[in-house]
């Protein structure tokens, strides 16, 4: 009887410990790889139940993982899940094709951001191409050769414009001070005109910009326009960010373009 409860007790910790196993996803400039080795990103993907996953992602720095963010996944009925990521809040819809899944990405507005092909639900494994959607109208690509991201680009009046990301350089632009602080400055940066909070304007001002090989913001254009005014001051605060180190390809700097939304709103 003995043996057989000691037996037992190994077969339930067996299958505990097998249930708290981890998948873990490793990634070189954003592409997949098969180990940690020489990997610079990393993500856990840890199964709670079959209603709740949680997803964290970690970024390399002087050789230990730094925490970047965590998700909460949960299932919902429809083939839809949520997903939530501090002040985040977002929805996908998939549905089981050949070869993976069909993936679609909402916002908070419930409009459709992404959308492309994974082997899983959870697209840490994307196929092919995965659009990038505003409005209702293609903005962007990203292509996928073997989970490998081989071209990013924004589109601009038919054009292709090569994005800020790894897909496209050896190191991507840089703000100073990071995202956060890119943030904080462009909201510094905004003045709300006038003429606009007295009539009530409000809106998301889409700007595409560049950061050239000084790392200064040029060609900067309006992806979506709002108001000519609200316009305008997307455009003079995107010009007042300019400390930025430039994206650097084969050991010498290039031009790479880079999308903010400018949200202007009463309070």
């Amino acid at each position: 009887m003995k043996h057989t409860l000691i037996l037992l007790l190994v077969l339930i910790s067996t299958k505990l410990l097998l249930a708290q196993n981890d998948t873990i996803v490793y990634y070189k400039n954003h592409a997949p790889t098969p180990s940690k080795n020489g990997a610079d990103h990393m993500v856990v993907f840890q199964k709670k139940n079959e209603k709740k996953s949680i997803l964290m992602a970690y970024e390399l720095h002087n050789e230990k993982w730094k925490h970047e963010k965590t998700e909460i996944i949960k299932r919902m009925k429809d083939g839809h899940y949520s997903i939530s990521s501090g002040t985040s809040n977002f929805t996908r819809a998939y549905k089981k094709v050949n070869g993976g899944y069909y993936v679609e990405e909402y916002n908070s507005n419930d409009k459709i951001s992404k959308k492309g092909l994974s082997k899983t639900m959870f697209p840490l494994h994307r196929i092919g191409q995965w659009q990038k959607i505003f409005d209702d109208r293609v903005v962007g690509m990203d292509i996928f050769n073997e989970e490998l991201m081989t071209l990013s680009y924004t589109i601009y009046h038919g054009r292709k414009l090569p994005n800020n990301i790894y897909a496209n350089a050896d190191t991507i632009a840089e703000y100073k001070g990071g995202d956060k602080q890119f943030a904080m400055d462009l909201a510094r940066n905004v003045e709300y005109p006038r003429i606009c909070q007295e009539n009530g304007i409000t809106g998301c001002v889409l700007v595409l910009f560049a950061i050239d090989e000084l790392g200064k913001p040029t060609d900067i254009r309006i992806l979506r326009k709002v108001d000519p005014y609200l316009d305008q001051a997307a455009l003079d605060a995107i010009k007042k960010c300019n400390k930025w180190k430039p994206a650097i390809k084969n050991g010498k700097p290039i031009k790479l373009y880079s999308v903010a939304p400018i949200n202007f709103e009463l309070r």
